[in-house]
C-alpha cells in the first residue's frame, strides 16, 4: 500500500509539474514557408487551389503512397475539400474557406492553413502558412511544430516549383 501511494504521488507531482510548465508556453503558433516561382501566379493558383493536383507536388503522397484520398465539394477552389487517411502521416481533412487569385485560406482539424501569391518581376512569390491554437494540455507542442511542419512545407513548395516550372505560360494577348 506504502508502494502504491508514492508511485499515486510521483504521478501526481510529474502532472502538476507538466500542467505548470504549459502556464508558460505560448499555445498558439505559426509555420510559413515562401519560395519564388518562376512563373505567372496563375499557373501557381490552378496548381494550388485543385486539391487532387497537390498528388503531384505535396510531400505527404511521398512519404505515404498507399495514402486514401477522397475529395468532395467543389472541384477547385471554395469548397473543395480533401479528406486523406494514412497510417505514415496520419489521417486528416482539408477544406478550401476562402479563395482570390491573390491566394486562399483553408481549414484543418488541428488549424488554418493560407497561400499568398504576389507576382514579381520574374513570376510569383509563393507564401504558405499554417496558424492555430492548441489545447491547453498540448500547448508544449508549439515547441515543436516549426520542426515537424516547416521541412514538409518547404519539400512541397519546391516541388510546387518543380511542377509549376515544367508547366508552359499561356500566351496572353
Amino acid at each position: 500500500m506504502k508502494a502504491l501511494m508514492q508511485i499515486l504521488k510521483w504521478a501526481l507531482i510529474t502532472m502538476l509539474a507538466f500542467m505548470s510548465f504549459n502556464l508558460f508556453i505560448s499555445p498558439e503558433y505559426k509555420v510559413e514557408r515562401s519560395v519564388e516561382i518562376n512563373v505567372p501566379a496563375y499557373i501557381v493558383y490552378e496548381q494550388v487551389t485543385d486539391l487532387r493536383k497537390w498528388e503531384n507536388w505535396a510531400i505527404w503522397w511521398k512519404k505515404d503512397t498507399a495514402m486514401i484520398t477522397n475529395y468532395s465539394g467543389a472541384e477547385r477552389g471554395l469548397g473543395a475539400k480533401m479528406i486523406w487517411i494514412s497510417d505514415v502521416v496520419g489521417d486528416g481533412d482539408l477544406e478550401i474557406i476562402e479563395c482570390s487569385s491573390q491566394g486562399m485560406k483553408t481549414k484543418l482539424a488541428w488549424g488554418n492553413g493560407s497561400w499568398h501569391f504576389e507576382e514579381t518581376e520574374n513570376g510569383t512569390n509563393v507564401s504558405w502558412s499554417m496558424n492555430g491554437k492548441m489545447p491547453f494540455l498540448m500547448s508544449f507542442m508549439t515547441m515543436f511544430i516549426e520542426d515537424m511542419v516547416g521541412p514538409d512545407f518547404e519539400k512541397g513548395l519546391a516541388g510546387l516549383k518543380e511542377v509549376c516550372e515544367s508547366i508552359p505560360a499561356k500566351s496572353i494577348d
